[in-house]
C-alpha cells in the first residue's frame, strides 16, 4: 500500500494565531506574538502526515484572483498540493490563545463556491485516486454554494477506487456521510448530535460506517467497528492549544489505515490519542510534537468495551 494520503479541504482558510498574555472582552489586548499560515482542516491534516513519515498531499478550493495567498502558504509549508479556483477569497481563522492555555476561536464563514466546483473537485479527487492513493480524509466546513452531501458523495467515490476514507465534518454534511462507507470522526458533540435517541456507534457501522472513532478530547477516545468497541485514554491530561488536535488524529488513522484491510484498533486509537495530544503541545494547528507522540503511545491506555 501507498503512505500517500489525500486530504480534501473544501473551505480552506488563512490560520492565524494569536498568542496574548490573556484576552479580555471590551479592552485593548496587546498581541505580541502572531503566527499566520495556509489552512483548513485537511490542510492541517496533511501537514500532520508529513511530520509522520507519510506523503500528504492537499486538494482544497482556493481563491480564483491572485495573488492567491492560500497557494503561496502551501508551498511556504512544503505541502503537495492541487487546488480548483473556485472562491472569490480564502477566509480566515483566528485562534486567540492565552498564556494559561484558554483558546478563543474567531471562523469567518468564508465565500460561497462558484458554480461547477462540485464537479471540478470532485474530477481532481478522481485524478488522484487513479494517481494511487493509501487513503482519504474530507475534513472540515462546506462552503454555501456547495450541497451538504458533497462529502459523502466524494467518500462514496474513494470507496468505488478501494480506498479507505475518513470524513471529519460536522452537522448536515456528517449526517450525510453516515451511509457514505466513510470512517466517521466526530467529536463528542458532534456525535451526540449524529445518535440522537436510542442509535448508537454499532447502529451507525450496522448502517454502513465501516469504523466510527469518536474524539473527546481529555478524555481521550472511542472506536466502534463491527468486530468490537474500544476506549483510549491518554497519558496524562495536557495545556495548550487545542485547535488542530482533531486535524492530528485523524492523520494518524489515515495512515494506520493505509498500511492495509486488518486494522490494528487498539493500536490505532493509541496512536490517535497520543498524536492528537501532541498536537495541543504546539503553538499552531498542523504542527505536533514527536517526542511527546513517542512516549504517549506507550503509555496510553485502551480497553476493549464490548
Amino acid at each position: 500500500m501507498t503512505d500517500r494520503i489525500i486530504t480534501v479541504t473544501l473551505n480552506p482558510a488563512i490560520d492565524v494565531t494569536y498568542r496574548v498574555d490573556a484576552l479580555r472582552v471590551g479592552e485593548t489586548v496587546r498581541v505580541p506574538q502572531v503566527r499566520s499560515r495556509a489552512g483548513g482542516k485537511g490542510v492541517n491534516v496533511a501537514a500532520v502526515v508529513n511530520a509522520l513519515g507519510g506523503n500528504g498531499f492537499a486538494l482544497a478550493l482556493t481563491m480564483t484572483a491572485e495573488p492567491d495567498e492560500f497557494r503561496t502558504g502551501l508551498e511556504e509549508l512544503g505541502i503537495a498540493h492541487r487546488l480548483v479556483p473556485a472562491l472569490a477569497s480564502v477566509r480566515r481563522t483566528v485562534a486567540v490563545v492565552a498564556e494559561d492555555g484558554t483558546t478563543t476561536m474567531l471562523q469567518e464563514n468564508g465565500a460561497p463556491a462558484c458554480d461547477g466546483a462540485e464537479a471540478v473537485i470532485t474530477g481532481a479527487l478522481q485524478d488522484e485516486l487513479e494517481a494511487g492513493a493509501g487513503a482519504v480524509v474530507i475534513s472540515g466546513s462546506v462552503p454555501h454554494g456547495l450541497h451538504p452531501a458533497v462529502p459523502a458523495r466524494l467518500a462514496r467515490l474513494c470507496a468505488e477506487f478501494g480506498v479507505p476514507v475518513i470524513t471529519d465534518v460536522s452537522g448536515p454534511a456528517l449526517r450525510a456521510a453516515a451511509d457514505s462507507g466513510a470512517v466517521l470522526m466526530p467529536n463528542s458533540d458532534e456525535l451526540a448530535e449524529l445518535v440522537g435517541g436510542a442509535r448508537t456507534l454499532h447502529d451507525l457501522v450496522a448502517g454502513g460506517a465501516p469504523a466510527v472513532v469518536a474524539t473527546a478530547g481529555a478524555d481521550g477516545a472511542v472506536a466502534a467497528t463491527a468486530d468490537g468497541t474500544w476506549q483510549a485514554r491518554p497519558a496524562e491530561v495536557v495545556t495548550g492549544n487545542p485547535t488542530g488536535a482533531g486535524d492530528a488524529a485523524a492523520a494518524a488513522l489515515a495512515l494506520h489505515l493505509a498500511a492495509g484491510r486488518d486494522v490494528d484498533w487498539p493500536a490505532a486509537l493509541a496512536d490517535v490519542v497520543a498524536t492528537s495530544a501532541s498536537a495541543v503541545l504546539r503553538p499552531v494547528a498542523g504542527e505536533i510534537d514527536l517526542g511527546a507522540r513517542t512516549r504517549w503511545i506507550a503509555l496510553t491506555t485502551v480497553k476493549e468495551t464490548r
